[in-house]
């Protein structure tokens, strides 16, 4: 679980921006927005250019950091990695992991996305390793708490991360930390409801979704998701269709009365944002932390709340859920100190961001709309 995340220094971010999952506030009600006792399901408000988008970019540096999982969104000109108007030459990321009754903070600088700078990992406040990759020194004082006390760096490529060296050089058993925290990093998923199969983290190639949901022979389980959460009624089929080479392929198509419509030429935007939504929640059970951006982007309000329970619905799932649309912000379906406000790269719960002590009768689109939780 992930317990805290800072960032300084990166894309929109020049001051340290911090969210601090371990903030619950004693409210009674919409307990299904929190995740093992910490705050799991955060939708985060702000204006367009407020650095919503950046706010997951820098939360996933480290599935580039650590895995050779998908981060295609990421990969921007180096230019824009740090922040435009700092003289600071690298960019400062912080992770606070919790596994049971372990805490582990990972920490790493770098210049660019494949530039290490330094790095260091605590193990309950008990440093195990300090790396400075320009000097090539490190100090590697406890290696032995996380089984890598006899590994050697005579061939550490010193651009790699000193975690990933270990993680791939040494035998961890199933209960390591090491393995944990890898295991974590590599389920991690973001994604936005875009036109296109745009994600990063948990796997690897670009997979066609209409195909993938063919191919699984899920498509009446899809059009049973269209219908139970967007109220889509839709009879979807399969026909063949020649391909190029004279091969054969399946599509997806609507069927009505008189004829039968390619799916992905005719479906709304709408429906092809519930169909990559469907196509990731197959495996909301295996992510570890979850971010979609701009999640409602193409929805009807209706539909986004029935979204939100979806994602609700999956307890262990810790998440973040970038919007605009102020009805969301209901005590009904979250509460205050799930709430977030982005704006001048700092990062704030309604909770926080109010001066008066917010209760379940707080009508909260009202306040979000009458500019209670901005700044100014």
């Amino acid at each position: 679980m992930l317990l805290k995340f800072k960032v300084e220094n990166y894309r929109s971010f020049n001051c340290p921006l911090e969210i601090d999952f371990t903030r619950v506030h004693d409210y009674k009600f919409s307990t299904t927005a929190l995740t093992r006792g910490l705050i799991g399901k955060l939708l985060v408000y702000g204006r367009n250019g407020s650095g919503k988008s950046n706010l997951g970019f820098a939360l996933f540096d480290i599935v580039a950091t650590l895995t050779d999982k998908n981060i295609v969104p990421l990969t921007h000109d180096d230019h824009g990695y740090l922040n435009a108007d700092s003289d600071d030459p690298y960019a400062k990321f912080e992770y606070h992991l919790r596994f049971d009754d372990d805490i582990l903070v990972y920490k790493y600088q770098k210049s660019a996305l494949y530039q290490m700078v330094s790095e260091s990992l605590f193990l309950n406040d008990q440093e195990v390793y300090q790396y400075d990759f320009k000097q090539r020194v490190g100090r590697f004082l406890n290696m032995n708490l996380i089984g890598a006390d006899h590994l050697t760096f005579d061939y550490f490529d010193g651009n790699l991360a000193v975690l990933r060296y270990v993680a791939y050089n040494t035998s961890q058993s199933e209960d390591s930390l090491v393995k944990k925290l890898m295991d974590f990093v590599t389920h991690m998923l973001w994604f936005r409801s875009v036109q296109s199969n745009e994600y990063i983290g948990f796997a690897n190639g670009s997979e066609n979704v209409e195909d993938w949901i063919i191919n699984h022979s899920v498509v009446k389980d899809f059009a049973q998701f269209l219908k139970d959460i967007g109220k889509i009624e839709l009879d979807l089929d399969t026909v063949e269709v020649s391909g190029t080479n004279m091969t054969r392929r399946q599509i997806l198509v609507e069927k009505h009365k008189k004829n039968q419509l390619i799916f992905p030429i005719v479906a709304s935007s709408g429906t092809k944002a519930l169909e990559l939504l469907f196509y990731w929640s197959r495996f909301f059970k295996e992510v570890s932390f979850l971010f979609i951006d701009e999640f409602d982007a193409y929805y009807h309000q209706e539909l986004a709340i029935n979204v939100m329970k979806l994602i609700y619905g999956f307890n262990h799932l810790q998440s973040i859920c970038t919007t605009h649309n102020s009805s969301l912000a209901n005590n009904s379906y979250t509460r205050p100190d799930c709430c977030f406000m982005l704006e001048n790269g700092q990062l704030k719960s309604f909770a926080k961001a109010s001066k008066r002590e917010l209760r379940e009768g707080h009508n909260l689109e009202k306040l979000l709309r009458s500019g209670e939780f901005n700044e100014s």
